[in-house]
């Protein structure tokens, strides 16, 4: 009796699962992650060939690139432009995001990506590192702008108990852009001087497929009736998105989210930062961009190439070594998305951030051991594909997930300006810094990551709850109790 009735609950689950799913949904998620395809077009065009930017700093010669560390530390500001741009684009897009809605947000990146495209076409014909840097910037503030609206409007039109496999989406079409480019830049196919020009004006491919059927996206249904207080039009939304007329169920748990949010109406970054019920969920959302920026993902990347060519495989075939690799990447990431709404949010951020912190540690020793034996490349190059399949399984798809069910309707984009803020200024700042800590730490540089990814698994462990499942009022509850919990713990600060 007891399995009968086991059996008929997960009949249920996946009934309900796939009621749901609804064809518009699924058109909706992947059109909208078209730009997100383009961010991870353009992250992998902008860190990853650092020969060709060698390159073409030799072709402009002028006097600074005599001297080798001017030639480095021109390479490094110019690589680190695109996330000093991402933070212009994430605190442009929370502003954005509250004053012309989701879908208009998505529209404007989606113009502002058409004109990246086009200046970085031109970085290979107007011979000026000025311009090069320019267009570089630029296309980071695009970037910055996407990596926030995409999430917020997914998560804003998904059902609940969808809503962590279709916030991890942009997140694989990242991972696909990436393997677009890998190809693209082949040296059979787009990856000469002369192909160059074309490899950067193909990421407008993306925004350009987008323009023909954004403007026929509805907008969030949470932004119309909890900001724009337009319950018809959200409720006919709805009704679109989940295929059916009954919506009702979805519209009541609008209007709990409405009154529970009364004190957090035209909330902004500022009074965000200062509101005491949520301290603690600002908090987390540093902690885990911080956390993602600094586990290691950029040493993983420096030493992907290096460590393929230094096994037998020879130079020729570690263009396609990496891209079977990030096709791995992509598997690891598509794994995520259909376990996150089953397993859970914490669980995939556990399991990832511990399997990188133990990771980290026996890259240096392969790395260190390899210069005594040239056989343990091998070994190096299978822990870095580990550590960077661990990463994309959890550490770097999941907190946005957690951004967007940390908070509700009026704060969120704030949230997501916040966490923007902090992962771009981190990333800029390791990409500043990087190529010269490498320089003097030599393989040591994977330790100075192992701290943070030890930390971020141990506050995970400790202060997050899992939110799978749940409604954003629930979520709220939750954190309030946690915060209630942490502040006994600690005992009053004044007596």
């Amino acid at each position: 009796m007891q399995k009968s009735v086991e059996v008929k609950t997960v009949i249920s689950r996946t009934e309900d699962r796939k009621a749901n799913l609804s064809n518009t949904l699924i058109w909706l998620s992947v059109v909208s992650c078209l730009l997100s395809m383009q961010y991870g077009y353009n992250i992998w065009v902008s860190y990853s060939p650092t020969v060709l930017l060698h390159d073409f700093y030799n072709i402009t010669s002028f006097d600074d690139m005599a001297d080798p560390d001017a030639q480095l530390f021109l390479m490094a500001v110019t690589i680190a432009l695109f996330p000093f741009g991402g933070i212009f684009g994430a605190v442009l897009a929370a502003c954005l995001m509250d004053n012309i809605g989701r879908k208009n947000t998505l529209l404007f990146a989606n113009v502002l990506s058409l004109a990246s495209a086009f200046l970085m076409s031109l970085s290979n014909v107007v011979y000026a590192y000025e311009f090069t840097m320019f267009a570089r910037m630029f296309t980071g503030i695009c970037t910055g702008i996407v990596s926030s609206a995409v999430p917020v409007y997914l998560g804003e039109i998904s059902p609940r108990n969808l809503r962590g496999s279709i916030v991890m989406m942009p997140h694989f079409f990242l991972t696909l852009g990436v393997l677009l480019a890998q190809i693209f830049a082949l040296q059979e196919v787009l990856g000469t001087p002369k192909g160059w020009p074309v490899l950067m004006g193909l990421s407008g491919i993306m925004p350009l497929s987008q323009s023909v059927m954004l403007p026929f996206f509805p907008e969030s249904p949470r932004y119309l009736m909890i900001q724009k207080r337009n319950e018809g039009k959200a409720k006919k939304v709805l009704k679109m998105l989940r295929e059916r007329d009954n919506v009702n169920d979805e519209i009541e748990e609008l209007r709990e989210e409405d009154i529970a949010e009364k004190a957090e109406k035209q909330m902004n970054a500022i009074k965000l930062l200062g509101t005491r019920s949520l301290r603690w969920h600002v908090l987390t959302i540093v902690v885990l961009m911080g956390g993602l920026q600094l586990c290691g993902t950029n040493a993983a990347y420096f030493y992907t190439e290096r460590t393929y060519g230094s096994t037998n495989v020879g130079i020729s075939n570690v263009h396609y070594i990496s891209i079977a690799s990030t096709a791995l990447l992509s598997c690891s990431t598509l794994l995520g998305i259909f376990l996150v709404d089953t397993l859970g949010r914490r669980v995939l951020l556990l399991i990832g951030f511990l399997a990188c912190s133990i990771l980290l540690i026996l890259i240096t020793m392969s790395l260190e051991i390899q210069q005594i034996i040239p056989e343990m490349s091998y070994v190096s190059a299978i822990l870095i594909d580990l550590f960077l399949l661990g990463q994309s399984f959890g550490p770097i798809p999941v907190p946005p997930v957690i951004v967007v069910e940390l908070f509700c309707q009026s704060s969120r984009a704030s949230a997501f300006m916040i966490a923007g803020f902090v992962q771009w200024l981190i990333s800029f700042i390791t990409g500043v810094t990087f190529l010269h800590v490498q320089k003097q730490l030599g393989d040591f540089s994977f330790l100075l990551f192992f701290p943070v990814s030890i930390a971020t698994f141990v506050y995970i462990f400790k202060i997050l709850p899992e939110t799978k499942k749940r409604t954003f009022v629930d979520i709220k509850r939750i954190m309030a109790i946690q915060t209630l919990r942490k502040i006994q713990v600690t005992g009053p600060v004044h007596k």
